[in-house]
């Protein structure tokens, strides 16, 4: 099954244009970095819903809006390259 685009925000750093994407379906959230029309780093924040709750009610949540900017502070704190740094 395809996810479903929810919505985008797009952002700026280091001069370089940036989206978050909410994607989901009918058991996951997706929150995904994007630049360029790709995944911007290999991180992805997921929510897994039990069927029994309704994907329309938990992306109303501000946990969402809560999410988002984590997944922006990966971003800012390039986390990604820090965590895939070998030393």
């Amino acid at each position: 099954m395809a996810m479903t685009f929810y919505k985008k925000v797009p952002f700026s750093f280091e001069e370089k244009n940036y989206e978050i994407r909410v994607f989901f379906d009918d058991k996951i959230i997706n929150i995904v970095a994007f630049r360029n029309n790709y995944p911007a780093n290999g991180l992805r924040h997921q929510i897994k819903i039990s069927k029994s709750i309704a994907i329309e009610e938990i992306l109303k949540q501000k946990a969402i809006d809560e999410l988002i900017e984590i997944c922006k502070k990966d971003i800012f704190e390039k986390r990604w390259e820090r965590l895939t740094t070998i030393k």
